[in-house]
């Protein structure tokens, strides 16, 4: 039998040694001797050394008056790197486990295992390489994200950014409102990203770029065969944003079915995937965003207004360009330095009779239509200013060339600043369109060309006692 399991070990591929308590080499397979370069007397001194480390494990429980038990002391592992027969250098890892003696207890042998791990080796030092670059992508991602990349000083958004700031360590759901184009991504990134979340993904679902049929199984995966052409199953984005962030933009574009589903996820915290005969967790924070006047919609009945107090729970509106103008001159020189960096180009400003032109623009497409016009106004500019020659037709055509005249003037003689002049012409237009609409705050926003969510905001500014939540029930008149 001795020499049967002689023959067993020294067939074996990796390398296996026993060496006594008194110190005798029992065993010294085949392996050890023609894969390794290693001494019977390295064997030694490393079994002895281990030997004498399981010893003290030993005295040490002895001691407290406890008895050992199968696998207590477990095995020791030890990674190195030797000397391959074919002479190159690799990893090996050897297990040394204690052996003992049946009769009195005492640890008789010490058996080592030599496994080569030069391939394990390399892929844990390539995920250690993955590891460390996606905390480096990670820190990147928060810091492009950040609260502070969202530019402005104007009252308007540096409200919008102050209500964010606030939401971000929350899970609570947040509604964006604002046109197309004012940065609702943005800003849904950079709660995100400042959210006990940020470690977790971020994904974003476009509720218009899918038709019905298709937009379900997009939000909630599918099970193998759960329709024809099913031949394996597909994570949903509810699944690929799990402990992470879910942003649904243009929300209002669900379908009534979907808007219902949508519910249950938010109620109940949990969604079913096509084909699917379990529930499963939706461990996701929710915020979405639209460019419509969700009240609107509900009134019509295109909306479910269960979802819509589901959604509006926290709700952040993000001005339009045009009633952030201030901001124009600080957005211009940021962009410029973004795409200074991005193309090369030495463009270092912009002439003030083309900023004029600029400021006097309505901009329809907001931050996204600016950020459009400088990248092309970089490509084309030759100097190293932009100037009106540089700018687009269609803005210069387009540009506001007629002040903003008002019946209410202010009095600088009696010190009425410009900034007071126009809080004065705003709060009388915004009480005049009330009182013409029997304060129908949805018809007074529209009379006035303003969305629903700026008017609110504005009317805020002159009343303390309106709020951001929606101040009369759906359905009324």
């Amino acid at each position: 039998m001795k020499y049967d399991l002689e023959y067993v070990l020294d067939s074996a591929l990796d390398g296996v040694f026993i060496v006594a308590s008194d110190h005798r080499l029992v065993l010294f397979n085949r392996a050890c001797e023609e894969l390794y370069n290693i001494s019977r007397e390295d064997v030694m001194d490393k079994a002895y050394w281990k030997l004498s480390d399981f010893q003290q494990s030993w005295d040490i429980i002895s001691k407290k008056g406890g008895k050992i038990s199968y696998g207590e002391l477990g095995a020791k592992i030890e990674r190195m790197e030797l000397n391959h027969k074919g002479g190159r250098q690799v990893w090996v890892e050897t297990i040394y486990t204690p052996i003992f003696d049946k009769e009195n207890g005492e640890i008789a042998y010490v058996m080592g295992v030599i496994k080569d791990i030069t391939e394990l080796k390399r892929v844990e030092d390539e995920k250690k390489c993955l590891q460390n670059e996606l905390v480096t992508i990670r820190r990147e991602l928060e810091s492009q994200y950040d609260f502070s990349t969202i530019v402005g000083n104007s009252p308007q958004i540096l409200h919008a950014l102050k209500l964010a700031a606030k939401v971000a360590p929350q899970n609570t759901t947040v509604m964006l409102a604002g046109e197309s184009g004012t940065g609702k991504e943005l800003l849904a990134k950079a709660i995100h990203y400042n959210s006990p979340r940020a470690s977790r993904p971020f994904v974003a679902l476009n509720c218009s770029a899918f038709p019905d049929t298709l937009f379900e199984s997009e939000l909630f995966g599918y099970e193998k065969g759960a329709f024809t052409g099913a031949d394996k199953a597909k994570p949903g984005k509810i699944a690929l944003a799990s402990g992470g962030t879910l942003f649904l933009d243009e929300v209002t574009s669900m379908s009534p079915p979907t808007q219902a589903k949508i519910l249950r996820v938010i109620q109940e915290r949990e969604y079913e995937p096509l084909g699917a005969v379990r529930s499963k967790i939706a461990d996701i924070r929710i915020i979405a965003a639209t460019n419509k006047e969700l009240e609107t919609l509900v009134k019509e009945g295109t909306f479910r207004e269960d979802l819509y107090y589901r959604l509006f729970v926290y709700p952040i509106t993000l001005p339009p360009l045009r009633e952030r103008i201030e901001d124009l001159p600080t957005l211009i020189e940021t962009l410029l330095r973004k795409f200074h960096h991005a193309m090369g180009k030495s463009v270092r400003g912009v002439s003030p009779e083309a900023l004029k032109v600029l400021m006097e623009y309505h901009w329809p497409g907001n931050v996204r239509e600016l950020q459009n016009v400088i990248e092309r106004m970089m490509i084309l500019s030759k100097e190293d200013r932009i100037d009106v020659a540089d700018l687009p037709r269609y803005l210069v055509d387009s540009a506001r060339t007629r002040p903003l005249k008002s019946k209410t003037t202010g009095d600088l003689s009696k010190g009425m600043s410009l900034e007071n002049s126009v809080h004065q012409v705003e709060r009388e237009l915004i009480l005049q369109a009330l009182q013409k609409c029997d304060n129908n705050k949805t018809r007074a926003a529209r009379m006035l060309g303003l969305t629903r969510s700026t008017f609110r905001y504005k009317l805020s500014k002159i009343s303390p006692e309106y709020s951001l939540v929606p101040d009369y029930k759906v359905g009324s008149v």
